[in-house]
């Protein structure tokens, strides 16, 4: 037990000792904190503690105002300026915060504002107060907006409420967008300042024990009837609108949500590929064949991207990707294939293959990577080979198939089914794909 302290020689792990504490992680949790917990959690301490470390770190406002298309926030000389509770003195309207970027040192000259508007909780973004503030931003020559909430939307350029507008711009942050970028940003040494990572881990340790803060948890009060209502119809029978709307607006987020929480706990940036409005996309699919399909890809390239397909009717999930290897013929490109996963072989029985010759000929029997790995041992015929379909696999059809039953009605359970089921496919498919 550790009674004094020797300078240049007692090990830092050792002090907890001191004060008779049991670990030296009981003495990390006394360590002073840049931003408190517990008595912050309301909007407008929330706002200003994120728009102070906005204005902190330089990675973290380049990363996010570049995704809204702000590029001047990357040129010589800019300064981000940040600001909360300024008033409209003639009518009382009072935006949660103002961004202003400057460019130039001695007489900096304003290049673009904003206001933000903050929600916590399970408070929505208020379409009637979001147009007051416009009004008011259009007075004074400003004509953007960023709200930031709980809500969760596909891209940032999507905002939960529209407006008549025109030559307006609004933009949304999800909060839990806002903590993955930080981390994300940390954990691939793109911060350059240690100071600077120190403020962005302590804004990131602040939002994760905020109170009103949180991700998609939740598909909603609507979501059993409804997806009890879909898996009723045949597969050509339309939709409802109540009904429709309801799985839309819940899935939108939730998929959005998988792309955040994959790229958390993963390392790797996992983003949703989505070209057009992704709610008349939803709306789409859902009516054509009661099956909902994501895309996704990873690290910036969209050659290396798994889909995930959510059905109403067997209700059901499904991950499946395409490999195609280029090298051999068809005996080697599956050896290859199998030699892809064979340093962790605990999961191959879950894994099912499928292999397409040219024009997409098959034998549509879908063998476990299991069965193919343990052919390949005992120096048998791959089942998934046919020489009538020619020399050459085209392409391999990797996935995975879970059946969810009730769960898949669940509120809750189908959200920590369906992003386990995705975090698997990530970590035991994607990554072992070279």
């Amino acid at each position: 037990m550790l009674k004094v302290v020797k300078l240049g020689e007692t090990s830092f792990s050792e002090i907890h000792q001191l004060f008779k504490l049991p670990s030296h992680e009981e003495f990390q949790k006394r360590e002073a904190r840049l931003f408190p917990s517990g008595n912050a959690d309301n909007e407008v301490s929330t706002t200003s503690i994120f728009l102070a470390s906005l204005s902190a770190v330089k990675e973290y406002r380049e990363e996010l105002f570049t995704s809204i298309g702000i590029n001047k926030i990357k040129t010589r000389n800019v300064q981000l300026h940040v600001y909360t509770e300024l008033y409209n003195s003639d009518n009382g309207d009072r935006p949660d915060g103002l961004i202003v970027i400057t460019s130039g040192k001695s007489n900096p000259i304003v290049e673009w504002m904003c206001f933000v508007e903050a929600k916590v909780k399970d408070n929505l973004i208020n379409k009637e107060q979001i147009g007051k503030y416009s009004d008011f931003a259009r007075d004074i020559g400003i004509n953007a907006i960023i709200t930031i909430s709980n809500y969760l939307v596909t891209t940032p350029f999507d905002s939960p409420v529209k407006l008549k507008k025109r030559s307006f711009d609004l933009y949304h942050w999800s909060w839990t967008y806002l903590k993955v970028v930080a981390s994300r940003l940390i954990k691939t040494d793109s911060i350059e300042d240690e100071d600077h990572v120190y403020i962005l881990k302590e804004l990131r340790r602040y939002f994760d024990a905020h109170k009103n803060l949180s991700n998609f948890t939740n598909m909603g009060k609507e979501w059993k009837d409804s997806v009890g209502k879909i898996h009723s119809l045949s597969i050509d029978k339309k939709i409802d609108t109540d009904t429709l709307h309801n799985i839309v607006e819940s899935y939108k987020q939730e998929e959005k949500d998988i792309s955040l929480q994959l790229t958390d706990k993963s390392g790797h940036m996992v983003e949703l590929v989505s070209k057009n409005d992704r709610v008349e996309e939803l709306a789409n699919m859902l009516n054509g064949c009661k099956i909902i399909t994501s895309q996704f890809f990873i690290n910036g390239d969209k050659k290396h991207c798994f889909y995930i397909d959510i059905d109403f009717h067997a209700q059901s999930i499904k991950c499946y990707t395409t490999v195609s290897i280029s090298k051999g013929k068809a005996q080697a490109q599956t050896s290859t294939l199998i030699k892809m996963f064979e340093g962790d072989a605990g999961y191959m029985d879950r894994i099912m293959v499928n292999a397409f010759y040219n024009r997409k000929k098959s034998l549509n029997n879908d063998i476990s990577l299991l069965q193919l790995s343990t052919e390949k041992n005992n120096a048998e015929p791959y089942s998934i080979l046919d020489k009538d379909f020619g020399d050459e696999v085209k392409s391999f059809e990797i996935k995975t198939f879970d059946s969810l039953g009730k769960n898949f009605q669940a509120t809750q359970s189908f959200i920590s089914k369906l992003e386990d089921i995705s975090y698997r496919f990530l970590t035991q498919v994607m990554e072992n794909i070279k």
